[in-house]
């Protein structure tokens, strides 16, 4: 055998072809207006953090605020979070949204059921202000209990 190419075909090697840039999307630098727009973004969910927060330290009637605040919480963080991955936004935007999301789910769950449970949760308040002891505070948590499960037909 011969080390010769066959007739017609080049002696010596093709030349590399030249590296290509990565056809991978680059995250777009975000301005000044479009970060002023995500930073007054996560003030008013901050806002509305603290204003849910807040209605959960309250009476009873003023608990239906954290319901409306985390409603509108849960809407605006799932609006950034989609806005983060649509735009390839900045990764602390993404997980800031996540978070809010989270912490806004909470509050809307536990307020929400804390309204479902309505007259349960007005007399373990009434309880709790009253309990001076642990063994009273154990006990308003106890009627609590029987009270929410009382309250579901069907299940005693």
């Amino acid at each position: 055998m011969s080390a010769t190419p066959p007739p017609g075909q080049p002696t010596t090697p093709p030349p590399p072809k030249p590296q290509q840039p990565s056809q991978k999307k680059q995250r777009p630098e975000l301005d000044d207006d479009a970060s002023r727009s995500y930073a007054r973004l996560i003030g008013w969910l901050v806002l509305a953090l603290v204003i849910a927060y807040a209605g959960l330290q309250m009476p009873l009637p003023w608990r239906l605020v954290t319901i409306a605040a985390s409603v509108v919480g849960v809407s605006v963080a799932v609006f950034l979070l989609v806005r983060s991955i649509r735009r390839r936004l900045p990764v602390t935007l993404m997980v800031g949204a996540l978070v809010f999301v989270t912490c806004f789910g909470f509050f809307l769950l536990t307020a929400a059921f804390q309204a479902v449970f309505w007259e349960a949760s007005v007399q373990f308040d009434e309880c709790l202000r009253s309990a001076v002891t642990e063994r009273s505070t154990a006990r308003c948590y106890d009627t609590y209990e029987q009270d929410m499960l009382n309250s579901i037909p069907g299940l005693r």
